[in-house]
């Protein structure tokens, strides 16, 4: 069986994901278009991602699979009317498939699919916030069980997403930034004057009609200009607070409607993670779990397990967060030798780039195949030492580019994360924002963020490979298990993706070291 997931809309994160059973051997490759065409959030047609996952699995032509599964957006209708069809043929991707494989499903039935099928949970209740869905939905709730994904009800109201996204732009980030507003919200402080936001909460729905004006995001409202970082920052503590508020009364009605024990949170706002973490810590469920990919740079995978498990597919995989394309020996050496002014270390490479990385140097990473979804998560990642504060700023100056107020992200060994942080359980894709140990703030704060948290990656040999290697080494010449991560890309750039992406951004930045799988490349 060779099942393709195809993420493509109006508005951006497009992408494959190809899942393929043969012979009783499960392989999956999951890719963002823009990882290939180099356009952060690219709206591109997924061809050139949808050919490197099919080659990943073995294929060469979509003719070969058995299903096609896509998410549609605005409505069903639209696609009826050969709008996506005509799109699809522009590109002749799908011009030779048999139509009766292509299907279409709901948007926010592929995010529940994704995060359930990629979870550790045999049943559970399944949220999905985010900004639209396929018939404008912007909150649903899913009851998931081995034997299928159950809708309980949805909402079409504008929801706490929509609400995040106003008040993202009102502080001038643009659209998809709201990343930026959780790192600039502990920087202020509750200002009554500013918003009044009259969220009506029933059920599902928590509903911001008075405040937001639907599709273009603004305020419709009058309110004090945002002239100042003050306010900016104001604005920013509010809508968190607000998201807070929101998501722990969702994740009370997924409770009492279902009553189930474990909760999986998708869509775009589930990479809010301190909203993720106030649910951890409610004590509603006995675990929770998003996926790495809870944006639609997830919608493929979604899609493609969909396929995978409907139509035949066999007993629950493990999915690892690893699934770009795989780069051979001889990719990697052609790659290091398109470009000069650097040193070529071969021998005891990773001892190198600790010892680097122990006398305050930055090393970027580059190993195996790529993860999903906006984070790096030790693949493709920018590491530093976490021991000196002014590392922020060392590391936005030379090489990151972006605003001063955003923190930076700690990985640690997991079997060390309660030392430095108020963590108890795993936390692998950055996904929680604890606190950080009140007597290890001062011992690692260039990860420790203005309100004490960090947010956090939890890393274990069987998960990370030499990563883990690289953490306890680290840890045994400094003492401290911890390091420095941040996505291995500048500014307004996606995260690079090939050796020769890695290699260009190394030379282009003032990064010190490049360590491309056991090869470590040295500035001259």
């Amino acid at each position: 069986m060779l099942v393709l997931g195809l993420h493509k809309d109006p508005w951006h994160n497009t992408g494959a994901c190809a899942v393929r059973e043969d012979g009783g051997k499960f392989s999956i490759a999951m890719l963002s278009e823009e990882r290939l065409d180099r356009l952060k959030d690219s709206r591109a047609f997924p061809h050139h991602s949808a050919m490197a996952c099919l080659r990943e699995v073995g294929a060469h032509a979509p003719e070969e699979c058995d299903s096609i599964i896509l998410d549609h957006i605005v409505n069903k209708s639209d696609w009826r009317k050969d709008q996506f069809r005509r799109s699809c043929s522009n590109v002749n991707f799908l011009a030779e498939v048999d139509q009766s494989k292509i299907e279409m499903i709901n948007h926010h039935l592929a995010h529940a699919c994704s995060v359930f099928y990629s979870s550790p949970f045999s049943e559970a209740a399944v949220l999905v916030v985010d900004g639209r869905g396929s018939d404008r939905e912007t909150q649903s709730l899913f009851h998931a069980t081995e034997d299928g994904i159950r809708l309980i009800t949805s909402t079409s109201k504008i929801g706490i997403g929509l609400l995040y996204a106003a008040v993202t732009q009102a502080i001038k980030f643009g659209l998809l930034q709201e990343g930026k507003t959780m790192g600039l919200a502990p920087f202020g402080k509750t200002n009554s004057q500013l918003f009044n936001f009259g969220g009506r909460f029933d059920g599902i729905v928590t509903d911001y009609e008075g405040f937001c004006i639907d599709g273009s995001y603004d305020i419709a409202h009058s309110y004090e200009p945002l002239d100042s970082f003050e306010k900016k920052a104001d604005a920013a503590f509010a809508v968190q607070a607000e998201c807070e508020r929101a998501m722990l009364h969702l994740a009370r009605f997924a409770k009492e409607q279902t009553g189930a024990k474990y909760l999986c949170i998708t869509g775009g706002v589930a990479l809010n993670s301190v909203s993720n973490y106030r649910i951890l810590e409610s004590g509603l469920f006995e675990d929770i779990f998003i996926n790495p990919a809870a944006s639609d740079t997830g919608i493929p995978l979604g899609c493609a397990l969909y396929g995978y498990y409907t139509k035949g597919g066999r007993v629950r995989e493990e999915i690892s967060p690893y699934l770009g394309p795989t780069y051979s020996d001889a990719q990697i050496e052609d790659a290091i030798n398109r470009f000069d002014g650097y040193e070529i270390v071969r021998a005891s490479a990773v001892d190198r780039a600790i010892d680097l990385l122990a006398a305050n140097k930055i090393v970027a990473r580059f190993e195996g195949r790529s993860e999903m979804g906006p984070r790096a998560l030790g693949h493709r990642s920018i590491l530093m030492s976490p021991l000196l504060a002014e590392n922020k700023d060392v590391l936005n100056a030379r090489v990151k580019f972006r605003e001063s107020f955003r923190p930076f992200a700690p990985i640690v060994l997991e079997d060390r994360a309660s030392e430095f942080f108020e963590i108890d359980r795993p936390c692998p894709y950055m996904l929680l924002i604890p606190p950080v140990r009140k007597e290890m703030r001062s011992v690692v704060p260039a990860i420790t963020h203005v309100d004490g948290t960090a947010r956090l990656q939890t890393v274990t040999r069987e998960r990370n490979g030499n990563l883990y290697d690289i953490l306890q080494v680290f840890g045994e010449r400094t003492g401290v298990p911890v390091l420095l991560n941040t996505s291995f890309n500048i500014a307004n750039e996606p995260i690079v993706e090939s050796p020769v992406d890695a290699i260009k951004c190394f030379m282009g930045t003032d990064i010190d070291a490049l360590l491309i799988e056991d090869i470590l490349l040295l500035k001259i």
